[in-house]
């Protein structure tokens, strides 16, 4: 900035616009360095039935598997183009498979992998359709193929929806079960599915528990991210519930270090629930947002490139694809908005 600007600009600070007195940069060199070396630490990890376990060595895990698909996707890779479009491509075949092979209820007759556990039964269903409906419009000649496997997941999906909005109570973060399923939902509407399920009811249900007091920061954490995820997406982020739970998020994670230094992958799905949110919004929300998770992140990737999950969802696949979908939130490659 010449001399003069800058002085006219520290002496009467009208000169110039406040967007150039503090420009916000979302992407930073650290940022890309971190981005670099996450994606090398996942692509190196991808089994031969083209999926990716819960760690190396692991067998393929559709949940862990549909998240790097999305990782993918958000750096700019399609099933046809970009430097990775082969192992996209592998992604989507065994996203399809198992589609093909599900039994009648669900994607996997699995009941108690990790992440079942804790986001819930239909946890590999809401992940499968997430990526379906981000990829299909992506997919060229894979595309009439990947919208009849997102249709037999909408109808898993929906038919699973308790009457009163959630996706059940028995996992062990219940309200990211609901959230989850909520967005595979609004992904498919968004490719033009016609959606039974309701999302009125899962916004009145997430309100209710917006409202139960917490007793610890990671359900906190989770509990105001899948309200706010919702509520502002509907247009309701002027309910005192949708603020009061922003604030309350950002004052988690602005105010010390425990929700990156403990971080389970409850909290990097989390990570990833807001900054979608926030990026959809823009202004002063993103910006007080994303450069402090964004920052905050970084810090605590691991030498080989990963992020480690210290509780409950450890898999250092999936903490790290939820990640590295935040750091490339600012892209804005993803082809379909699931915001």
């Amino acid at each position: 900035m010449p001399a003069k600007l800058l002085i006219c600009a520290v002496i009467l600070g009208c000169c110039l616009p406040a967007r150039a007195q503090e420009e916000f940069e979302e992407i930073t060199d650290a940022s890309v360095t971190a981005m670099e070396r996450g994606l090398n630490f996942l692509l190196k990890r991808q089994n031969r039935d083209g999926g990716f376990g819960v760690d190396h060595g692991r067998p393929s895990d559709i949940a862990c598997t549909s998240l790097i698909g999305l990782v993918l996707l958000s750096s700019g890779n399609t099933p046809e183009k970009g430097i990775h479009s082969e192992k996209l491509r592998d992604i989507l075949h065994f996203v399809l498979r198992k589609v093909r092979t599900r039994p009648r209820v669900d994607i996997t007759g699995e009941t108690t992998t990790q992440v079942q556990y804790k986001i819930g039964r239909h946890a590999h269903s809401f992940f499968a359709a997430l990526f379906l409906s981000q990829i299909a419009g992506e997919a060229g000649p894979l595309a009439a193929e990947a919208l009849e496997a997102l249709e037999e997941m909408v109808g898993v999906i929906t038919r699973a929806q308790g009457g009163d909005g959630s996706w059940g109570d028995t996992a062990w973060a219940p309200q990211l079960g609901t959230v989850m399923g909520w967005l595979s939902l609004r992904g498919a509407n968004t490719v033009g599915f016609d959606i039974k399920a309701s999302a009125d009811l899962t916004a009145e249900h997430l309100v209710q528990q917006l409202a139960a007091p917490q007793q610890h920061w990671m359900h906190d954490l989770y509990k105001n991210s899948t309200g706010v995820r919702v509520l502002y997406e509907m247009g309701q982020e002027d309910l005192p519930a949708a603020r009061k739970g922003f604030q309350r998020i950002l004052e988690l994670v602005t105010t010390d270090n425990t929700a990156f230094t403990q971080a389970g992958g409850e909290e990097f799905l989390s990570f990833h629930l807001i900054t979608e949110v926030m990026l959809n919004k823009g202004g002063d929300d993103w910006r007080a947002w994303y450069g402090t998770v964004r920052d905050k992140l970084i810090a605590v990737q691991n030498r080989d490139g990963s992020w480690t999950g210290h509780h409950c969802i450890t898999s250092r696949t999936f903490c790290t694809a939820c990640a590295m979908l935040v750091l490339q939130a600012p892209y804005r490659y993803l082809p379909i908005s699931n915001l």
